[in-house]
């Protein structure tokens, strides 16, 4: 067996979310020299139960092997309906079990992606990852398939979630460090809790970040939606600067009418003085 084989694949396996108990069973499967192998992996995530069937190939030119892709299903709790998805491993698909279970929850998740180049042509064309990076929100849209049935994968950018956080009375975002805690699980896609601190009370609440509206999602303790009001310093702000708006506006009236003032008493003075110079002439 091709040990540093093994090694990297019993490393990228545990990163990727399925842990270390599949260690034993990928030795095992490896020392057999099959052209391809499934390992069978189970877990919970919250009352959800998660079954994955990872899938490895063997090289066409060594005996080294390639974790290739999983197949997800989740059996959420009170329905049901099984959700079902294959993910593709690769370089530039680096995202964690959690994270293609939020996925497929409908969530978002904020990640780095290697750029991608197109390499050959026609039937054997294809695309290969660069070491160029770059940062977007990924969504599953749930509106359209492959034609292997897989849902397909949408990238959002533009969307501020530290911006977005501010404008909410949010009592973690009070403390660096609880701010960054609640900023970083929202963009792994996970729906996480938080305090409300509105009008003095305080209220545990569930948060989603939404990139696809440019907003949040709320949810009281028994995950209904909930409507959160913007924090009143902002809405303060906001009458601020209407304020100073009127204000403006008003002193530039203000500024028109003296100017017309003075333009008619200047008229009226040059027409005495014309009245003046006729009855001298």
């Amino acid at each position: 067996m091709n040990e540093k084989n093994y090694d990297y694949l019993k490393n990228q396996v545990k990163f990727l979310g399925f842990g270390d108990t599949l260690e034993k069973d990928l030795g095992e499967k490896i020392k057999l020299q099959p052209a391809n192998f499934t390992l069978e992996h189970q877990t919970k995530f919250g009352e959800d139960r998660v079954d994955s069937v990872l899938t490895f190939q063997k090289s066409k030119e060594s005996e080294m092997y390639f974790f290739n892709s999983f197949d997800m299903a989740i059996n959420a709790a009170g329905k049901d309906d099984t959700l079902r998805q294959t993910y593709y491993v690769g370089k530039e698909n680096n995202l964690t079990l959690k994270e293609r279970y939020n996925m497929l929850e409908g969530r978002a998740v904020f990640k780095e992606f290697n750029k991608l180049e197109q390499v050959g042509e026609g039937n054997n064309m294809k695309f290969k990852a660069t070491d160029e990076t770059y940062q977007a929100w990924t969504q599953l849209n749930f509106k359209q398939t492959d034609e292997n049935g897989n849902f397909l994968q949408r990238k959002l950018f533009g969307f501020d979630l530290e911006k977005i956080l501010a404008k909410y009375p949010i009592k973690e975002l009070e403390d660096n460090y609880d701010k960054n805690r609640l900023i970083a699980s929202l963009e792994k896609g996970n729906r996480q809790t938080a305090t409300l601190t509105a009008g003095g009370i305080e209220q545990k609440i569930s948060i989603e970040a939404n990139p696809l509206d440019k907003g949040l999602k709320f949810y009281d303790s028994n995950m209904q939606r909930l409507e959160v009001k913007q924090n009143d310093t902002q809405k303060q702000q906001q009458g601020q600067n209407i304020a100073q708006g009127e204000t403006g506006a008003v002193q530039k009236e203000d500024q028109k009418q003296s100017q017309k003032h003075d333009l008619q008493d200047e008229n009226k003075q040059t027409g005495q003085r014309k009245r003046s110079q006729q009855k001298i002439s």
